[in-house]
């Protein structure tokens, strides 16, 4: 039962490590970055333990995108000062929605590792 659970802790932080470099780098790179997600996508198709590899997926996709943009609008906000009579700003668009979307999806991947984690405990138990 203790190989079981750590195979599939394992799986879990595979799937937080692929997700959390594909949310962050779509947002820095841009549309091409998504194509890392690709090869996560098909591991998760395809490893056994498929709930737990789809929650770190998407709980990593989620942290590494809304963390992102909360750096960005945390640089934006420190950006703004006054020095010496000059006066220099960077205005923001609201992420409020992405950062919603972001908490969404780990949220999600958080209920689906319940989900598999009980599952675990389930066909691991002797009877």
């Amino acid at each position: 039962m203790e190989k079981v659970q750590h195979l599939r802790l394992r799986y879990w932080m595979v799937g937080v490590a692929l997700g959390a470099v594909a949310g962050g780098s779509a947002l820095i790179v841009g549309v091409v970055a998504p194509l890392v997600l690709v090869p996560g996508l098909v591991w998760v198709a395809h490893e056994p333990t498929r709930p737990l590899g789809l929650a770190g997926l998407l709980v990593g996709f989620g942290v590494g995108a809304g963390g992102v943009l909360a750096a960005a609008s945390g640089g934006c906000a420190a950006f703004n000062a006054t020095t010496n009579g000059v006066v220099q700003s960077c205005y923001s668009v609201d992420v409020t929605p992405y950062l919603a979307a972001a908490l969404a999806l780990v949220a999600l991947g958080l209920a689906l590792t319940v989900v598999g984690l009980r599952r675990t405990i389930r066909s691991v138990r002797p009877d």
